[in-house]
């Protein structure tokens, strides 16, 4: 059996949390309402998920949240 250094250990674990990464994405831009992934599920409202992303030519600032400032 061969032996690994720690570069290769980090080589993996980076490869390893970019695929996780590049799925969690995909998920998060998805439309459905039901996502079943690894033996998980979740039902969800993509209207709420696709309020928050920013539309191209939109401004990178972050839109105020009215609703809460005028509840005492």
């Amino acid at each position: 059996m061969r032996d690994y250094s720690i570069g290769d250990l980090g080589v993996f674990i980076g490869t390893i949390g970019g695929v996780i990464t590049s799925i969690l994405i995909v998920l998060q831009k998805s439309s459905c309402l039901k996502i079943k992934c690894c033996g998980m599920e979740c039902i969800r409202d993509p209207s709420l998920v696709k309020k928050h992303i920013k539309e191209k030519g939109e401004p990178d600032t972050p839109k105020p949240n009215l609703e809460l400032e005028n509840n005492p």
